[in-house]
C-alpha cells in the first residue's frame, strides 16, 4: 500500500467536463478502471466515482515530480488529478 503512496501520479488535465473557468479542480482517489478509449475511472476519497477522459495534452507526473507515462497508470495506484 505504501508502493502506491510512493509511486502516486499527479496528472494535469485540462477537461471541460469538471471546468469553470478561472478554477482549479483537484481529484485524489484511486483508479478502479482502465478503459480502452484511454480513460479511467477514479474512486474518489470521499467513496464516489468520476470518469475521467484524458487527452493528447494530459500530462503524467509520478511523486517525485519527473514525467511519467500513461502506461505507469494502474488499476490499484493512488492518483492526485488536478486540471489546468
Amino acid at each position: 500500500m505504501r508502493q502506491f503512496a510512493l509511486y502516486s501520479l499527479l496528472l494535469l488535465v485540462t477537461l471541460n467536463a469538471f471546468g469553470h473557468a478561472g478554477e482549479v479542480h483537484k481529484y485524489m482517489g484511486t483508479v478502479t478502471t482502465l478503459h480502452t478509449d484511454g480513460s479511467f475511472t477514479l474512486e474518489k476519497t470521499d467513496g464516489k466515482t468520476i470518469h475521467v477522459q484524458v487527452s493528447k495534452t494530459t500530462a503524467y507526473q509520478n511523486s517525485d515530480g519527473h514525467v511519467a507515462s500513461r502506461a505507469e497508470l494502474v488499476v490499484g495506484k493512488r492518483v492526485v488529478m488536478r486540471e489546468r
